[in-house]
């Protein structure tokens, strides 16, 4: 019965990566075609992911424990199946408001999934738990990117597919919540969490998203410059991208198995201040040492979460971790162009390694 439910989790939160993948391609051709200036472009995915999403992924957590996961995995998906209307009418209103709605949705969904799979896997399995959905999740973002480079003129058909698929599968997943064994405290103790224990986990969260960033922002820009092929742009980024997503259940596992959660994030972030010391002289052997990294540190920092808090308060701590981690795609995506600027590319890809150091440092302390 729970490894069913685990595995429609897992589903699930793939449909969630169809949905992001899907509308990161056809977003941006929406925008051209209704001549939206470069910097609102710019700033719409930033916005939407960087402080929409990460506010959601609070309120998310926040919701499912108070209201039950299965209920706001359904709110998630009812506010997806929303957006598809949208895309009769494309006008920059419509634009803005989709973007919205899928920060919405992802913060909803993705929040809720990857709880319902910790509850499911336990408190000790939390790392595992935590690297297949984000791997499921990230695949799922693949497919979806894929599709609608191949399949543009049906993007808008697929999407409506995906959410109404997703929200009549949500109402068969099971409230996980009841599975936690301190679900019958009293209110007063249930609502209990101590965020500072977790605001040094979560600030590295934030800082590991300068190197997302820096792959989406940042890198293609300087390869393009540097006369790289599209080809050989996209095996640069994609060899970062599935090293990180195909390594997160291993090294989730090894944590929870050998409990050496806190010896594995340091190594991790080690290596992504090593892959951007001198990423120019090889990008595609630096682009998989800082997959691998990521692939470390990604599942882990979320269950490092959850081994410092009482299970009852899951959602909410998970939330708020997620809140910082997920803003950190707005703080890069504001001061990466900055730094450029003024220092360059290889010494903002420095800078970006330091602060993988300093997010070290914090789960040292932590």
């Amino acid at each position: 019965m729970m490894n069913r439910q685990f595995i429609l989790f897992t589903i699930l939160v793939f449909f969630t990566g169809l949905y992001l993948g899907t509308l990161r391609i056809i977003i941006p051709v929406f925008e051209k075609q209704i001549n939206i200036s470069i910097m609102l472009s710019l700033l719409l995915p930033l916005v939407s992911f960087g402080f929409v999403k990460g506010a959601f992924n609070f309120i998310a957590g926040k919701l499912s424990d108070d209201l039950g996961r299965k209920r706001v995995l359904v709110i998630g998906w009812l506010v997806a199946l929303i957006s598809v209307p949208l895309f009769l009418s494309i006008n920059i209103y419509t634009v803005i408001i989709i973007s919205i709605l899928l920060a919405i949705n992802q913060a909803l969904t993705w929040t809720t999934t990857v709880t319902s799979q910790i509850d499911i896997s336990g408190k000790l399995r939390a790392g595992f738990a935590t690297g297949i959905n984000e791997m499921s999740g990230y695949l799922g973002v693949s497919f979806g990117s894929l599709f609608a480079s191949y399949l543009f003129k049906l993007s808008s058909i697929f999407i409506g597919i995906i959410c109404l698929i997703a929200l009549i599968s949500s109402f068969n997943v099971i409230e996980t919540k009841t599975l936690i064994p301190n679900a019958t405290l009293s209110k007063k103790e249930n609502n209990h969490i101590n965020y500072f224990s977790i605001t040094k986990i979560s600030i590295a969260g934030l800082l590991e998203k300068f190197v997302d960033s820096a792959f989406f922002i940042l890198i293609p820009t300087f390869l393009l410059l540097q006369h790289y092929t599209l080809f050989l742009i996209g095996i640069t980024v994609s060899s970062y991208t599935f090293t990180w997503s195909l390594s997160q259940p291993l090294f989730g596992y090894l944590a929870d198995t050998y409990n050496k959660r806190r010896l594995i994030l340091v190594i991790g972030f080690l290596l992504m201040f090593v892959g951007f010391i001198k990423y120019s002289e090889l990008p595609i052997l630096f682009s998989i040492i800082e997959g691998i990294g990521m692939g470390m540190i990604y599942p882990n920092l979320i269950a490092f979460v959850n081994d410092k808090i009482n299970e009852s308060v899951r959602g909410k701590a998970l939330g708020y971790y997620r809140l910082y981690r997920d803003s950190g795609y707005g703080v890069a995506g504001l001061l990466l162009p900055l730094l450029y600027s003024f220092y360059g590319y290889e010494y903002t890809l420095l800078i970006v390694g330091i602060l993988q150091v300093v997010a070290l440092l914090l789960v040292v302390r932590s």
